[in-house]
């Protein structure tokens, strides 16, 4: 099974401000269309994102991902909003091992920093996906978290597009 941490950063690393807030990305003014999500997630059949992920989506009001099936890594119980197709696997180990009995082929690892590195440090994920914007944040969430070990990517495409981010791919090389 693939695994990707597809997300937006920063130059300066980070994915959020201190406090989860993402609306920096709208004051770019780059249109979604221009970024390639939609080609992406339709290449996905499961989904895996940390409790303040989910409870950040949550607040939105709406399930954006369909019925797609989706594990939140926490140690606190969760319940399901209206949507959303949650499953049993709280840590990073049980997510791949339900998707892949499940016959998940390619599962986005949504946010955060922190279960990016759980899953590097796991050895489950695959690859990389940034796309970096152009601003610089000063500080707030990482775009991964600590690591146990360094570990070697390898850059598969890099593309700059003409609003100003940057779209690079990696392999993970375990």
């Amino acid at each position: 099974m693939k695994t990707t941490y597809y997300a937006a950063s920063s130059l300066d690393g980070y994915i959020a401000k201190e406090d989860g807030d993402v609306s920096w990305l709208e004051t770019l003014g780059i249109a979604i269309e221009e970024t390639g999500y939609n080609e992406f997630y339709a290449t996905v059949d499961g989904l895996v994102m940390g409790r303040n992920t989910y409870d950040m989506i949550v607040s939105y009001g709406q399930w954006p991902y369909d019925d797609k099936p989706v594990w939140v890594c926490t140690r606190q119980t969760i319940e399901a909003v209206d949507g959303c197709n949650l499953q049993n696997g709280k840590t990073p180990l049980e997510a791949c091992r339900e998707a892949q009995q499940m016959g998940v082929n390619h599962m986005w690892l949504v946010g955060g920093g922190l279960l990016a590195a759980s899953f590097i440090n796991e050895k489950q994920l695959s690859y990389l996906s940034i796309t970096q914007m152009p601003i610089l944040l000063g500080g707030g969430i990482s775009l991964i978290g600590d690591l146990q070990n360094q570990v070697t990517i390898k850059r598969i495409a890099m593309e700059p597009h003409p609003s100003g981010f940057t779209q690079m791919d990696f392999q993970i090389e375990y």
